[in-house]
């Protein structure tokens, strides 16, 4: 007597099943990976001379940075923003719409924050956020959404697409004497998450065995 080495219509099904959601984690994760901040700008190497925090900021992988540059994102998600460092001895701010608001309170250098606040956005969003300061001389506001003296911000860069750091200059001059190009009078830390698995990758998977269930019933 001859043994069927051919698998059951049962364990087709779960292989079938298992490969479609296999699949669709896969793809949900390749979404994850290539969610990035987007930005332009002319980019030069750290350390940023009289830079503060470039020991601090080296430590940490940051190594490029990019003046005159709007920031936004390539997918929906949070922003999360942590006010990290200070050296202007002013009262600056980093402000998202009209009440996310964080004031320099500590000058020393936290990576995980002395403040923090998210704020959601979309694929192509061009980032509301901006630096005011209280010193009279100062370029106020530097304001990414309305593309105001953005001369005034640094984005810092890492091999991280997700996490970058922005670095306002609260009294920019790149000429002359009394030069202030240093980069470090307010730095904020930002993080870049995707939203979670949209449910269309799932009902995707889910429907996909649905056509491939209905084909086989009538098959038969």
């Amino acid at each position: 007597m001859s043994v069927s080495t051919e698998p059951t219509a049962t364990a087709r099904k779960s292989k079938l099943i298992t490969t479609v959601c296999a699949g669709a984690i896969t793809l949900a994760a390749s979404l994850s990976a290539n969610a990035a901040f987007v930005f332009s700008g002319d980019s030069q190497n750290l350390p940023i001379t009289g830079n503060s925090f470039n020991s601090n900021l080296g430590s940490k992988g940051f190594n490029e940075m990019s003046t005159g540059a709007q920031l936004s994102v390539d997918m929906d998600g949070t922003v999360t923003f942590y006010y990290i460092a200070a050296e202007s001895k002013y009262t600056n701010s980093f402000k998202s719409g009209s009440s996310s608001t964080m004031t320099e309170n500590n000058d020393s250098f936290n990576w995980d924050g002395w403040q923090s606040f998210s704020i959601n956005v979309a694929a192509g969003e061009i980032l509301d956020f901006r630096f005011t300061s209280a010193t009279a001389s100062a370029l106020t506001p530097v304001d990414n959404a309305s593309d105001t003296n953005l001369h005034g911000l640094g984005i810092m860069t890492s091999s991280s697409t997700s996490d970058l750091v922005l670095a306002y200059n609260d009294n920019y001059r790149n000429t002359g004497p009394g030069m202030d190009s240093d980069f470090d009078d307010m730095l904020v830390r930002a993080e870049f998450t995707v939203v979670p698995v949209p449910a269309a990758v799932w009902l995707f998977g889910s429907g996909l065995i649905g056509l491939i269930g209905l084909a086989r019933h009538r098959k038969q």
